[in-house]
């Protein structure tokens, strides 16, 4: 996107790097702890502010119920029904939607490594219809991913990628205005975005200009099964990560639809599998696409050339065949701004000149592969072996048209620290 020259620009904590987080807890005028019922009242529509707190309130209390473990405790914080009080539905934070005429709702959930098991999301994630961002590694939520096209509102986020992330300690407090907020394992980062936000425990924003729509699933770390929903790219999503997970399948067609918001993708460490989707290649506004140990198979397709702002692209320990894509190769040059390209543990035979002065350069690796003249690549029994079974995958095309985009400055190749991503980040619990 690069930087965006608007007012105000607000400094603020991110939760392991999420660049998503638009909303921050607050505690509304209309409730305090001292009007908490009893456990055994069941509050009413009349309890809440507004129908849509109320709407979220049975939906978490339906999600609290398949729980089968709080090691933490958490869900004992999950009654009553002051949902954005500070202590209060801990993992639950509130905004006001523009054009809602400031009426709080859910719009961020963070459970971020309380180990809570749950047989499933569906229901819960796919419910709360004002959430712009869903963080919730290391837990153990089974079953396959909920259907996302339904979450139609997404919070205006423009974000710098140049700017420098900052490691803060554990518990580390920085203040939101007026008063602090504790978070844990967090770093710092520059953002300008539309946020309700303002002195005390009110809330007053205004819009950002040149904004985009964003919304962040960060699900790292747990026990999700089964495929990517079909309609993934309807999603809006603009940080999808779901590494070390047992998702199965194709990455579905649709993922095309996410090239006008997607700006980081990391589903590492699954058992996805098929051949990589030509569609793929037209997410030009990508700057991080990590699908490295999973099962695909096939060319890597022409329409990779068309990612002009990925910067860390990774492929290892797959099946896929081939040539390397000299086009690809050339993306970490004046045609792009590609800093890593990881292609170790496949099966590709042949690399061109773009490709091998990346090899040279560091930028490339191709180790444990079937190339011939390079060092430390599969034995040749290995690649026959390989080579003999059948190929279900269409070949790569010499010719593609990449999305039409607007005109930018030629890329510059800038090797960044892993964590300055927001994917990455929440590698690192």
């Amino acid at each position: 996107m690069g930087n965006l020259h608007t007012s105000p620009s607000i400094f603020v904590l991110l939760c392991c790097c999420v660049a998503a987080i638009v909303a921050y807890p607050a505690r509304s005028e209309f409730l305090t702890h001292e009007n908490h019922l009893s456990v055994s009242y069941s509050p009413q529509p009349k309890d809440f502010p507004n129908e849509q707190l109320y709407r979220a309130y049975l939906v978490i209390q339906r999600f609290k119920g398949t729980i089968t473990s709080d090691p933490k405790n958490v869900t004992a914080t999950w009654t009553g029904n002051d949902l954005c009080g500070k202590t209060s539905y801990v993992g639950f934070y509130c905004g006001a939607p523009s054009g809602r005429d400031n009426k709080l709702t859910v719009t961020a959930v963070i459970l971020n490594g309380y180990n809570l098991h749950a047989p499933k999301l569906q229901g819960f994630l796919d419910q709360l219809p004002d959430l712009a961002l869903f963080h919730a590694a290391s837990n153990k939520f089974d079953s396959d991913i909920p259907r996302l096209a339904g979450l139609a509102y997404s919070y205006e986020l423009g974000v710098s990628k140049d700017m420098p992330a900052q490691a803060m300690r554990w518990g580390a407090t920085v203040n939101l205005g007026p008063a602090g907020a504790q978070l844990p394992n967090c770093i710092t980062a520059n953002l300008n975005f539309t946020v309700h936000i303002g002195s005390g425990d009110k809330k007053g924003g205004s819009n950002v200009p040149g904004a985009t729509d964003s919304k962040a699933l960060l699900l790292n770390y747990n026990s999700l099964s089964g495929p990517l929903p079909a309609n993934i790219g309807f999603s809006k999503l603009s940080y999808l990560a779901l590494a070390n997970n047992k998702l199965t399948g194709p990455i579905p067609s649709s993922i095309e639809h996410l090239q006008d918001s997607l700006f980081e993708m990391l589903l590492l460490n699954n058992q996805l599998s098929g051949c990589l989707p030509h569609e793929l290649g037209m997410l030009t506004k990508a700057a991080v696409i990590d699908a490295g140990m999973n099962q695909f198979t096939g060319p890597i397709p022409s329409s990779f050339a068309c990612l002009s702002s990925v910067e860390q692209l990774n492929l290892a320990g797959n099946s896929l065949y081939g040539q390397v894509p000299d086009a690809l190769c050339k993306l970490a040059g004046p045609a792009g701004r590609l800093a890593n390209l990881t292609l170790s543990g496949n099966y590709f035979t042949s690399v061109g000149p773009a490709c091998t002065e990346l090899i040279n350069d560091g930028v490339l690796d191709v180790k444990d592969n079937c190339i011939r003249g390079l060092a430390n690549q599969r034995r040749p029994a290995e690649c026959a072996a390989f080579q003999s079974q059948p190929k279900m995958c269409p070949a790569a095309t010499t010719q593609v048209t990449c999305p039409a985009t607007p005109a930018t400055v030629p890329g510059e190749r800038k090797v960044r620290d892993y964590s300055s991503y927001v994917t990455y980040a929440t590698l690192h619990e």
